[in-house]
Parts: C-alpha cells; structure tokens; sequence
C-alpha cells in the first residue's frame, strides 16, 4: 500500500514521541465507501454559475484517525496551522487523478514499504 510522508515545519513532541514528520498510508475502498467517509472536498455550484470547491474538515480528521501510519493520531493534536493544513492537503491529495496515477504501474506490488511524497507546503 502507497505510503506518503509529510514533512512538518517543526519538530513536535506527544506522548513520549518526538517526530518532524507523518506517515499516511493510502485510504482503502473500506474506508471511502463502506464505511461512509466519503471524499474530504467536493465541488458545489455557487450563483453565479460557478462552483466552488469546499473542503470537509470532519472529513480530514475521519482519515485521519485511521490513516496515520506513525507517529499515531493521538500525537498530532498541537500541530501549527502550516502543518495542520499540511496533513489536510495529504488527505486530499489522495482523491485527485493525476497523469501520473492514470498510467499503468510497473512497480511489482511485492515491494517493500512504498513511496514517499514530499509535500508543497
């Protein structure tokens, strides 16, 4: 399963941990649908024939609590706002179709511990 680290601005200290960073694992099918999160933003027509595009912090959180590989959710309460809107851009990230994700993989899915993606904080 694709692995994903976000750098944070600073180093933080919770629970006995000390960390600089956070590892998310990809949301599985399970937790999109079956168990009803559903998709952190969404497009809404606004007037004047636009749309907008709104995000869902309970959303964010949700995934959150369930896709933080290390240092854990319980470590991440006191993060800044830059690293806290940097975790949510993760969550994001992980619904938008890229050119990249539309290509056929060549990786063998026997590899060990996936790839990391820095973040454009």
């Amino acid at each position: 399963m694709t692995q994903t680290v976000v750098p944070l601005s600073k180093s933080y200290t919770a629970h006995d941990k000390t960390f600089g960073k956070i590892t998310l694992r990809e949301p599985t099918y399970k937790e999109i649908y079956m168990d009803g999160l559903g998709k952190p933003q969404d497009w809404q027509p606004t007037g004047n024939g636009r749309a907008v595009l709104l995000t869902f912090p309970e959303v964010v959180d949700a995934y959150l609590q369930k896709i933080i590989v290390e240092p854990g959710y319980e470590c991440i309460s006191q993060l800044n706002p830059v690293d806290s809107l940097a975790l949510e851009r993760e969550v994001c990230g992980f619904f938008l179709v890229t050119t990249e994700s539309k290509k056929p993989s060549t990786r063998s899915s026997s590899g060990s511990g996936g790839r990391s993606r820095k973040s454009t904080a």
